[in-house]
């Protein structure tokens, strides 16, 4: 058996909280692909969380690639998870590297294009990016047991693309643990708890092990200076 190399996940959050800095947000709006303009409309709570976590996400995947990302490399599709547009790999086959299209290289292969997950509930907004795996991220306000399994399937959904009612089955534990590993349909999935958000429940879940998670907060001030 191929041994699975563990990565390291770059994690950015911010807090809503406090006065959003309206023209900067005006300005990298402008920025993004044209029908994601349209859906985030005029303006409101949830608009301005989907935008914080566009902004995150750069950052996030900005500090992976070792480059800036562009907001426009980052493509919205409905019915699937946002994914970077303009970025290559290099993948295996036949023994011979290949460059890999992001758009269509199969998630599953031995070096997949970098992943990231973005999240929001209350104030809270957070990204999280990995490199050679694929990752779910979730967060919900509330620490009950309840919403602590509920998390879990929530980040799973996020990392598979699969249906609520696909993830139901999956068995989580009544006392969730803080790390460990879940199976389900034949996957591996490494779960780690997420507890520098105040009043939440949070986790990712990672498709190889997670050596380190940097997280860093960024202020409404710097949200969008990139």
């Amino acid at each position: 058996m191929q041994a699975v190399e563990s990565q390291n996940l770059i994690l950015y959050h911010t807090d809503l909280r406090g006065q959003w800095p309206e023209e900067a947000a005006r300005s990298f709006a402008v920025r993004l692909r044209y029908l994601k303009r349209l859906a985030l409309g005029s303006g409101g709570d949830a608009a301005r969380a989907s935008l914080a976590g566009i902004a995150l996400a750069l950052r996030a995947l900005g500090g992976l690639l070792g480059r800036r990302v562009e907001a426009h490399e980052i493509v919205f599709a409905s019915g699937e998870k946002p994914r970077l547009a303009q970025s290559t790999r290099l993948a295996v086959v036949g023994g011979s590297a290949v460059t890999a299209d992001p758009l269509t290289a199969d998630p599953r292969t031995a070096n997949p294009p970098p992943d990231f997950s973005i999240s929001h509930s209350g104030p809270w907004v957070a990204c999280a990016a990995i490199e050679g795996a694929r990752l779910g991220l979730d967060i919900e306000v509330g620490t009950e047991a309840r919403i602590a399994q509920w998390v879990v399937r929530e980040a799973l959904l996020k990392a598979t693309g699969a249906g609520l009612r696909e993830v139901r089955d999956i068995e989580v534990p009544e006392s969730p643990m803080r790390e460990g590993c879940l199976s389900w349909r034949g996957e591996h999935w490494y779960l780690q708890r997420l507890d520098f958000l105040p009043g939440t429940s949070a986790c990712v879940l990672t498709s190889c092990p997670v050596h380190d998670v940097a997280a860093r907060n960024v202020s409404l001030t710097e949200l969008f200076a990139i």
